[in-house]
């Protein structure tokens, strides 16, 4: 028996790991725009604009001109913050995984640095589908939402890091 038959479930501890590091960005998105006003807070992030991308990504439709614009979707908040949350699980699962594959253990520098590249997430994919273009450029806010999405990624992965020592540490205690 190798030293992977002490390890943990993976989607198990993705899941926690996952959860904890996106209630963590929830958080910081929270302190920020209480702390900083809205030099840290965009009306274009946040659960509407990813559920209403999302209820048009059901009906087969990645892009819009403006998704501010589009009409509000029925349940696009609790849409919003499934997807949000779907898909903070999914990066988290791709980090540790990497990490396992390259036998190394989650580390706080290593995972915040890959949560500050998931940033290229929304600037690459979700602005341009929403309408504002690349690195949302074409929105009145670019500076905000770009301000926005890189803490709440770094917060993401430094998260994403802490979570995963804070329940090795745990699971090692527990034995």
């Amino acid at each position: 028996m190798g030293a992977d038959y002490d390890k943990p479930p993976l989607l198990r501890t993705s899941l926690a790991v996952g959860v904890l590091a996106t209630v963590t960005m929830d958080a910081a998105f929270v302190l920020a725009s209480r702390l900083g006003g809205e030099a840290f807070t965009s009306e274009k992030a946040g659960p509407e604009p990813v559920g209403r991308w999302a209820a048009g990504l059901a009906r087969g439709r990645l892009r819009h001109d403006d998704i501010g614009a589009e009409p509000e979707q029925p349940g696009e908040v609790a849409i919003g913050l499934a997807t949000h949350y779907v898909t903070g699980v999914a990066l988290t699962y791709a980090y540790l995984l990497t990490m396992r594959g390259l036998g190394r253990r989650p580390g706080l520098l290593s995972a915040t640095g890959y949560g500050v590249a998931t940033a290229l997430l929304p600037f690459l994919i979700l602005y341009p589908s929403w309408g504002y273009g690349w690195f949302g450029l074409r929105a009145d806010d670019a500076g905000r939402m770009a301000r926005v999405m890189l803490l709440g990624h770094t917060v993401f992965g430094a998260g994403i890091g802490a979570w995963a020592l804070a329940l090795e540490r745990r699971r090692r205690t527990c034995r």
